[in-house]
This record gives C-alpha cells, sequence and structure tokens, in this order.
C-alpha cells in the first residue's frame, strides 16, 4: 500500500503530489567564489547557498552546538577535493578527470523514496534461512584503462571483503520520539563506523567518519535547505560535509517506530553513500555521466542500488546480534517492498530504482556478506530498473 506523498510536482497531475508547501529535493549547483549570503527562510525565496564555501565561513548549516550529542563531524576539504576527481594508477595506466561546477561541494545522496508496508516481527539468535539473489556482478566490458568507467567497474571497493561479524544489539525505537530515535541511531552509528573502518584501512582510506544529525526541525546543510516532512525523503547523505541527516517525522509517519528493520536500512544505506564518497567512486560516476549523458538516470539507479547493497552487506555483520536471524521473510518483504519507485514513476524520475530492484540489492549484499557483491556498475540493465 502505497503512501499518498512523494517528490511529486505540485503541477504533475499524473500521481499524487507532495503536501502543501514541500518543497523537492535540493540540487547540487555550481560552485560559487564571493563573500557568503543569507541563507533564505525554508520554503521562502532567496539567494541559494553556495554549495561549496566553507562552513566556517557561513556557519549555515547546523554546528555541534545546535544539536548536541549528534556526533556532527567538520568539514574537511577545499573546493578542489569536491570539484576534481583523479583515479589511481591502475594497471599500469592513469587518467585525470576534473568535474565542472555542477557537480561541486554540495552533492547529496538522498535515501530511498518510501512506498511503504507494515510488519511485525520478534527476535532470536536462530541461525538464518537463506533465500533470494546471490550473484557476484562481473564486468563485461573493457574500459580504456584509468578512466572514469574503469574506476567504476574493477574498484578496490570491490575486492575488500566482508565486514567483520559486530556485536551490535538494537535499542529499542520506543515512542519514536527525537530522543528514542536519537538513541537508536547512535547505538547503529557506532556500529556502522566500527564495521566499515577496518575495511577503510585495508583500503588505505583514512578519511574521518561521518557526522549524523537526526532532526524534527529544519535544518540547513551544504546541501541545502531540508524541512521535516519534505516530500519523501526519509534521510540524505551530504557530500558537502560527510554528514548524515535523518528526519525524525518522516520516518514515523512511513514506518512509525515498530518497524525498526526499516531505520536499519535507511541509515545503512546513507552509510553506503559515504563509502562512495571516500572510495570517490561517486566523483567517478560524475566523470562519466559528463561522457555519456544519456545515461543519467540508469547511472543514478546504480549508484542508489550500490549503496542499498552495501547497507545489505552491513546488516550481515549485525544479523546474528541485533537480532534478525528468525526475522529473515520480514527483512526481505521489508527491503522489497518499503524503498524505491513504482511502475507509475514517470520514466524520467527514476532515480532510485523500482522498490523491487531495492529489495534484490539488499538482500543480495546480506546473502553473498562481502562487498564483491555490490558491482551494480558491471550488473545487467534489467537488474538496474
Amino acid at each position: 500500500m502505497s503512501n499518498p506523498y512523494g517528490y511529486g510536482r505540485p503541477q504533475d497531475t499524473r500521481r499524487p503530489g507532495p503536501p502543501p508547501g514541500v518543497l523537492p529535493p535540493p540540487q547540487a549547483a555550481p560552485w560559487q567564489q564571493g563573500p557568503p549570503q543569507q541563507a533564505p527562510r525554508y520554503g521562502g525565496p532567496g539567494p541559494q547557498q553556495g554549495p561549496g564555501r566553507h562552513p566556517q565561513q557561513q556557519g549555515q548549516y547546523p554546528q555541534q552546538g545546535q544539536y548536541q550529542g549528534q556526533w556532527a563531524q567538520p568539514y574537511y576539504g577545499g573546493p578542489n577535493q569536491f570539484n576534481g576527481f583523479q583515479p589511481p594508477k591502475r594497471r599500469g595506466g592513469a587518467a585525470k578527470y576534473v568535474l565542472f561546477g555542477f557537480f561541486a561541494v554540495a552533492l547529496v545522496g538522498i535515501t530511498l523514496a518510501v512506498i511503504g508496508s507494515i510488519l511485525n516481527g520478534g527476535s532470536t539468535t536462530a541461525e538464518p534461512e537463506r533465500s533470494g539473489p546471490s550473484i557476484v556482478p562481473t564486468a563485461t566490458t573493457d574500459p580504456e584503462e584509468g578512466s572514469a568507467e574503469d574506476f567504476l567497474l574493477n574498484n578496490p571497493l570491490y575486492t575488500a571483503g566482508a565486514l567483520n561479524e559486530m556485536n551490535c544489539p538494537a535499542e529499542q525505537l520506543g515512542d519514536g520520539s527525537l530522543t528514542a530515535q536519537k538513541r537508536y541511531y547512535q547505538k547503529l552509528f557506532g556500529c556502522l563506523n566500527d564495521a566499515w573502518r577496518p575495511l577503510f584501512g585495508k583500503l588505505g582510506i583514512t578519511k574521518p567518519d561521518p557526522g549524523l544529525v537526526v532532526f524534527d526541525q529544519p535544518v540547513s546543510t551544504p546541501c541545502g535547505n531540508f524541512q521535516p516532512l519534505s516530500g519523501r525523503v526519509l534521510a540524505f547523505y551530504c557530500y558537502g560535509n560527510q554528514v548524515m541527516y535523518t528526519d525524525v517525522k518522516q520516518m514515523n509517519k512511513a514506518f512509525g517506530p515498530k518497524e525498526d528493520l526499516a531505520y536499519l536500512m535507511t541509515i545503512a544505506h546513507e552509510y553506503g553513500h559515504h563509502i562512495q564518497g571516500v572510495t570517490q567512486l561517486v566523483y567517478a560516476r560524475a566523470a562519466y555521466v559528463q561522457d555519456h549523458p544519456e545515461e543519467k538516470l540508469e547511472s543514478s539507479r546504480r549508484n542508489e542500488l550500490q549503496a542499498s547493497c552495501l547497507a545489505g552487506v552491513f546488516s550481515r555483520s549485525i544479523e546474528k546480534t541485533y537480532p534478525f536471524t528468525d526475522r529473515m521473510d520480514e527483512f526481505r518483504k521489508q527491503a522489497g517492498s518499503s524503498f524505491g519507485e513504482t511502475d507509475e514513476t514517470p520514466e524520467d524520475e527514476r532515480t532510485h530504482g523500482l522498490a523491487t530492484s531495492q529489495g534484490f540489492w539488499i538482500v543480495n549484499g546480506l546473502n553473498i556478506g562481502e562487498t564483491k557483491a555490490c558491482n551494480t556498475f558491471a550488473a545487467p540493465a534489467d537488474k538496474v530498473k
């Protein structure tokens, strides 16, 4: 049963639109030099915030003082870190791909669109029953060595292996309030960092852990201004400051406090966008799309489905201690019916993949349990619809 809200434009009569006054997700904007501008109030007219500006210059998105205890990390790196992409030398070849202003610091990874489900479940530590997809995508093309396509298809991430099994009992979501959700996410956020940090070490990545802000009031970020219950945005990751943001009110509206596996998948998906950022996959994709604009939508789906697959890999590392070993039917149903787009979504707006595609890749990551499951850029087109 679909929820009657979404990214829909008010003038679009093909499907229900968002509640009155809700803006669509902000888009990446060009790098803008010059003095900081005053950020407009959410939903009102005003100049666009320069997404690439250093937060210490603007101070227009939540800092630690505004969201106490929400683990926000400081901004690091300047405009060139996000405006440029240079694949490392691979098989003796290297090439530099410079991204232009439209793909500047303010890239934002919007999480999965809700289409809704109502599920219940208990928990034990029984061994899980594996079923569903179990594939390891293999590239069928031979891209130019050192190219962006080569970087997407042959990234070292895919050979990094499995995450260590984590001791990560879930916190209760209680009444789903801001305090309860913060407590739940804090536990999972710590597990995510502890699980992925050793794998980053294998890859020689030394970036700081990402930040996390749990909000129930309007927030201003390097990726734009957001208000609770904005369309179908459950959460998002901002590449401009490496912070994940999750909407308390939207999660309650979409799932309520009982469907905890949806909360797990949501934050693990956003962490997948962080992984794409620190491994430079997201910047390689932008370079590739510049040369292949006709593949923009399909490439976006591959990117989103990869983040979901990585969420499945993480889920494998905590399934016994969370636990959801006797809730695998619920997990698979939640994965395949709660996120993504529907057949009614216009083709020119299918950026995240159908709900069935989302479910496929989340469960594939869980079943394989290693990063090699998540090379969605090598997957056949019928797996990324």
